[in-house]
């Protein structure tokens, strides 16, 4: 198995992710290891690192592509840019956009793919978090 590694820092502090690919991948998923965090929570964490397999693993992308998703994550995450709450990220692993629908009520933000895959399986045109129509 081959092993990419890419360290980002943060203020004087390291924030490190590994990408594994196994020996007979496409035929196996590849694995991401966030190997160290900083300053952000456990979801938006796993968010980022879901973010990453999904653009290698079912978007055909390459790690090149992973680790931009990854860096405009983190960018965007430092520069104050909320996240998305169903996904927990940033930027979207569909359109690479930043979440920009928001509620009127609860004024949470969302990515314009996420909000129609939630209405559409909730089958409701509802806030996911307040519940309010939007």
């Amino acid at each position: 198995a081959s092993e990419v590694t890419a360290k980002y820092v943060v203020d004087e502090q390291d924030m490190q992710i590994a990408i594994k690919l196994p020996s007979n991948y496409p035929l196996r998923q590849i694995e991401v290891e966030g190997v160290q965090k900083v300053g952000v929570n456990d979801k938006q964490w796993r968010g980022w690192m879901f973010a990453i397999t999904a653009v290698i693993g079912s978007q055909n992308g390459n790690i090149f592509d992973a680790l931009s998703v990854f860096k405009r994550n983190v960018n965007l995450h430092f520069s104050g840019v909320e996240d998305c709450t169903i996904c927990y990220s940033i930027i979207s692993v569909q359109d690479r956009s930043i979440p920009t629908k928001q509620c009127k009520t609860c004024k949470n933000k969302f990515h314009s793919s996420c909000l129609y895959k939630w209405f559409r399986s909730s089958n409701s045109a509802s806030c996911p978090l307040c519940r309010t129509v939007f």
